[in-house]
């Protein structure tokens, strides 16, 4: 991974916050759990799913099922709408259009994820496609179905219970939007036939390569922090071209807000994607108020100029000419433009999953507020139910 951005270019004088942090405190958070413990998924009996490959399911709100398809989407984009469908939205135009489109077959697993077991969303989707798969006459549903939700009285467990569900449990200390290396993300992948150790792996090589490079990483997080907050730059705005890597910047986007909107002087997380939005919000960008920094998520690619009609159609030959574009006049307007580069490797996708947690942790600790926490949605959810 290789981060680079502007800020000389600016003259910025201010070097960096002098926050203090504790490596130990931050790999010790609930969320790195699976990887700090040896045996930790041993909890788990997943022997029923070796050497088997399903088309999978998966119902969940927020990291719940964002977290599996960020992973599945680097993994292999074609994964996606194939053998892995991802339902984030209780929409039954959307779940219909899916489930009417093929035949459902002994190759199908539908996993429904709530850490509480009483997401009404979540709720939603298992009525919906227990309707479904009955007016299809599909025999013995609840053998197909999996369950990921905390071990306590709710309405998932008691459902599983009564229905004899197989369940899995979501690890109680580890908060939805940070499970990206729990069971909640990693059970869809097992399922598909990817191995767990591999997997694992992957997660404890980039580790090893955050331990070692931490302070480098907290001096370009930190620096870039001040002169946010110098400049007052009040929105950040993530870019991504590449389809391997758009998952990444809604996955950023979801920790971000969550973790840090807690006060009036919260930033703002806007996605954008590509040539889509060089055609849309790129006109605001350019010529809009100068309050934004543009953190662009890109995955290397050596060509850097496209000679003939071949290599225009070739890979991403096209989009990494765009997004060189884009980033020269961003930088023309004299405003921050971060890149964050990654090889084309799962290990270096890993390094940069710690890299952005390690981002929310630091801003958070300049800000002084409890990222783990989400109060303002709790009270939606209460208000939802009530």
């Amino acid at each position: 991974m290789k981060l680079k951005n502007n800020i000389k270019l600016h003259n910025f004088k201010k070097n960096k916050y002098n926050t203090k942090y504790s490596l130990n405190d931050f790999l010790e958070l609930d969320m790195f759990n699976p990887l700090n413990q040896k045996n930790y998924f041993s909890q788990y009996d997943l022997s029923i799913f070796k050497n088997k490959n399903f088309r999978t399911h998966v119902f969940g709100m927020g990291g719940s099922s964002l977290s599996a398809k960020l992973l599945a989407q680097f993994l292999d984009p074609q994964l996606i709408n194939k053998s892995l469908f991802i339902y984030d939205n209780p929409s039954p135009i959307l779940i219909n259009s899916n489930l009417s489109n093929f035949k459902i077959s002994n190759k199908d697993k539908f996993i429904f994820i709530s850490k509480s077991g009483n997401t009404i969303e979540t709720k939603y989707f298992l009525h919906s496609i227990i309707n479904i798969l009955k007016q299809k006459k599909i025999k013995n549903i609840f053998n197909k179905f999996i369950f990921v939700t905390e071990n306590k009285k709710n309405y998932m467990k008691d459902f599983a219970k009564k229905n004899k569900i197989l369940t899995f449990d979501h690890d109680p200390n580890i908060g939805g939007r940070f499970s990206i290396f729990s069971i909640t993300s990693l059970l869809p992948l097992i399922i598909m036939g990817y191995s767990l150790d591999k997997l694992i792996k992957s997660f404890l090589s980039a580790k090893d390569k955050f331990i070692k490079n931490h302070k480098i990483l907290s001096q370009n997080i930190l620096t870039s922090l001040k002169y946010e907050d110098i400049n007052k730059i009040k929105n950040i705005v993530g870019l991504s071209y590449n389809s391997r890597i758009n998952s990444i910047n809604e996955w950023y986007r979801q920790i971000f807000a969550e973790s840090l909107g807690k006060n009036i002087s919260a930033k703002n997380y806007i996605s954008a994607y590509g040539s889509i939005d060089q055609h849309s919000q790129f006109q605001l960008f350019i010529d809009g108020p100068c309050d934004k920094h543009f953190i662009f998520f890109q995955i290397q690619n050596k060509i850097s100029t496209i000679k003939n009609n071949r290599q225009l159609i070739d890979g991403y030959n096209l989009l990494s000419i765009l997004e060189r574009g884009a980033i020269k006049t961003l930088q023309q307007k004299k405003t921050l433009v971060s890149q964050i580069t990654i090889e084309e490797k799962f290990d270096d996708y890993s390094y940069l999953l710690f890299y952005l947690i390690f981002d929310i942790y630091l801003r958070s600790k300049v800000a002084q507020i409890n990222f783990l926490d989400q109060p303002a949605v709790e009270i939606l959810k209460k208000n939802t139910r009530a």
